[in-house]
């Protein structure tokens, strides 16, 4: 049972840092693209909010640093998953929450554009990579909420609770 978490937070931690780096550096070539004074609307995700006023720069200037300092995050909560430290879980778990939220809205507005209930030009490119964010955020969060994830955790700051939940696990195994 252990071998088996200790295997799949690993796994969660190699996913996390590949995010990331993924992420981290998305997030960057638009930071970077965007000082060169250009409008998001011409950019590298083509802004379908430029039609909103409420969702025009200000909100992409601020939602672009916001998911950089996520992807720095997960990057970081993966390293230290590969400790296995209970904090990365927690940093993990925390920015997973923010991307979601996040890129849950910008998806939401690209599918009104898409479907025709708002005008604007969508990318597939930006689509696919925000509801990708979402599934692999969504996957860590749902995975090291787990019961397992916290009782390993727990286990880990006293010994003897975890051969409690070892035997416990043998005794219903049987």
């Amino acid at each position: 049972m252990k071998s088996r978490v200790v295997f799949l937070i690993r796994l969660a931690a190699l996913v996390s840092i590949t995010s990331g780096l993924i992420g981290g550096y998305v997030w960057f070539v638009d930071i970077v693209d965007r000082s060169d004074g250009d409008r998001l609307r011409y950019g590298f995700w083509h802004n379908p909010f430029m039609q909103f006023h409420s969702f025009n720069e200000p909100f992409l200037d601020i939602s672009m640093w916001v998911l950089l300092a996520c992807a720095a995050t997960i990057g970081l909560g993966g390293l230290m998953l590969l400790a296995p430290i209970k904090l990365g879980a927690w940093l993990v778990i925390w920015q997973a929450r923010v991307s979601i939220l996040i890129n849950g809205i910008i998806v939401i507005f690209i599918d009104l554009i898409a479907i025709g209930v708002i005008k604007g030009y969508w990318s597939g490119l930006a689509l696919a990579l925000r509801t990708g964010s979402i599934a692999v955020n969504l996957t860590l969060l749902k995975f090291l909420n787990g019961k397992s994830v916290k009782a390993y955790f727990a286990g880990q700051s006293s010994p003897d609770q975890e051969e409690v939940h070892e035997r416990d696990f043998a005794s219903k195994s049987r």
